[in-house]
């Protein structure tokens, strides 16, 4: 009998599942073969140590105490864990906020250009047309947000495009790759932050 026969029927022993005749053969190749003979002891003791660990149990109050041992949940975490569960009414009071303040602000700020882009030096500004120009041949990597102007693509911008209070004027040779949005009321620019601040509370 070769040892991986005796692995096979050392296992059928530990389970109570062998023949008289296998039990003889494997009693047999255990006095002969050191090797199987320790591999046999070491499981008889891994069965025993299980088995006489299956009647220990915590003691009284163990789970409460590991329980109030963990760190508590901070305020911004709990806030964190409500706002997800209830994404409707975070919405709906984010929505009535931000039109209260939105439009207050929207109607009685300054009728200057604004510009929010990742790369400022890539874009022309002609203030005589007041307009805001992604030249040809050029690349912009990120979004682009332009208030009390138009803008007109004639490159490449690898992001969304937003004309508060303007127009957007896409060249043949221009691209957008992201959302073009035009923004000409409150009601649409209050929308829109909505939408901004609610897609990074809710993930």
């Amino acid at each position: 009998m070769d040892c991986e026969q005796t692995t096979r029927l050392i296992h059928e022993y530990l389970d109570d599942d062998i023949h008289r005749d296998d039990e003889l053969e494997l009693k047999k190749h255990l006095l002969q073969c050191a090797d199987c003979k320790e591999r046999f002891h070491a499981l008889q003791q891994t069965i025993a140590l299980v088995q006489s660990t299956s009647h220990i149990y915590a003691p009284i109050g163990f789970t409460d105490r590991v329980l109030a041992a963990l760190p508590k949940e901070t305020f911004a975490q709990l806030m964190k864990k409500r706002l997800q569960q209830h994404p409707f009414l975070v919405a709906a009071s984010l929505f009535i906020v931000m039109m209260a303040g939105s439009m207050t602000a929207y109607w009685h700020e300054d009728r200057q250009v604004q510009l929010s882009a990742d790369q400022l030096q890539q874009l022309e500004i002609d203030h005589l047309n007041n307009k805001v120009i992604v030249p040809a041949n050029s690349v912009v990597n990120g979004d682009i947000v332009v208030r009390n102007t138009d803008i007109a693509v004639e490159g490449a911008v690898k992001g969304n495009v937003v004309a508060i209070d303007g127009r957007i004027y896409l060249a043949s040779t221009g691209s957008i790759s992201g959302n073009k949005e035009e923004i000409n009321q409150a009601v649409e620019w209050v929308w829109y932050n909505l939408k901004r601040v609610a897609y990074q509370i809710i993930p």
